[in-house]
């Protein structure tokens, strides 16, 4: 027991940073989803601080697409959280058709919504994350819970693939919003096309190409337009918010094979910019300016700065996989 109401009954998953167990609620007389810390996390106590506030930010969203977070408590040094059981299958595990892949595309970008409608950035929007449950509901979990993890005395490699991640993510830069909509067409490139756009022998090789290369096209008509802005290097290239996202996206169901996605350049746009002091910084270190522009191939020494700066982040080839998933 653990909180004196919770009955522990199987371990049902494990990831990088927890192990998640069905248990029984006899207060409310229902089952339930516990996510319990790992012993090394549970002894950080800046970690622990950052997951509990966190953790409580995430229990004030409600949404259909959002795995429910209903409870955060601590027992004689085990910390965890008690969440909404969604039996089913991860969307890692799913093979989908091009309206099913948008459909969910669709669900999906419903729950982020409502969170970042709440200030709630995701930071990890992956397949192991996303829940097609037994009667077809799709549901996002882990929200508010990744920006515990990327805590300076926690190593990424707890996190999840860096196959998802944003640009600015792998620079171990600001993330926003408009973060969680690249990881999302990442993992819509997934759902169409059954792989990743980004692969490498090291996860090092795999975020300087995030950095880098270019983004490969689905080549599923409107869809891929919508893939490629939401893929955008320079986060002004991106769907600004989840709303103008999931307009294009249900456009795309009703208009599969017409080109409607409308791409800015902001550039462009005529007004004047103010030179922040990331991009000053930047600059001073002949990294690519993140205007939308082409981004040149850059030289040797660049290369092994971007690699040594991101070694830091990316201590661990190994991707957790099927993390904190739980079928």
């Amino acid at each position: 027991m653990i909180g004196d109401r919770y009955e522990i009954l199987e371990k049902i998953g494990t990831g990088g940073m927890s192990d998640v167990y069905k248990a029984k609620c006899h207060k409310l007389n229902r089952y339930v989803a516990i996510k319990v810390l790992k012993q090394e996390f549970s002894e950080n106590a800046n970690f622990v601080s950052k997951f509990r506030i966190e953790a409580q930010a995430a229990a004030g969203l409600m949404h259909p697409n959002i795995v429910n977070v209903y409870d955060v408590g601590e027992e004689n040094g085990i910390y965890y959280i008690v969440m909404e059981l969604v039996e089913g299958i991860t969307l890692k595990k799913a093979r989908l058709s091009y309206k099913e892949a948008v459909s969910i595309a669709i669900q999906v970008s419903m729950g982020i919504e409502a969170a970042h409608n709440n200030h709630i950035i995701h930071r990890d929007i992956k397949p192991q994350n996303i829940i097609i449950s037994k009667d077809g509901k799709v549901k996002v979990t882990d929200f508010g819970i990744a920006k515990a993890a990327t805590s300076n005395t926690i190593t990424s490699n707890v996190m999840g693939s860096v196959h998802y991640t944003s640009p600015e993510q792998a620079r171990g830069g600001y993330s926003d919003e408009k973060s969680d909509i690249y990881s999302l067409g990442i993992t819509m490139f997934e759902m169409l096309t059954g792989r990743v756009p980004f692969n490498g022998e090291t996860t090092v090789a795999i975020a300087i190409k995030h950095i880098q290369e270019e983004m490969p096209s689905p080549k599923e008509f409107s869809v891929a337009s919508i893939v490629l802005k939401c893929c955008q290097k320079s986060p002004d290239r991106r769907y600004q918010n989840m709303a103008e996202l999931i307009a294009d996206l249900k456009q795309s169901l009703i208009n599969p094979e017409e080109d409607f996605v409308v791409n800015k350049d902001p550039d462009m746009e005529g007004g004047t910019r103010m030179i922040s002091d990331e991009d000053m910084a930047q600059i001073k270190r002949k990294v690519p300016y993140q205007s939308g522009r082409e981004y040149e191939e850059q030289d040797h020494d660049e290369t092994m700065r971007l690699r040594s700066d991101t070694e830091a982040m990316y201590d661990n080839d190994e991707e957790a996989e099927g993390e904190d998933d739980y079928d």
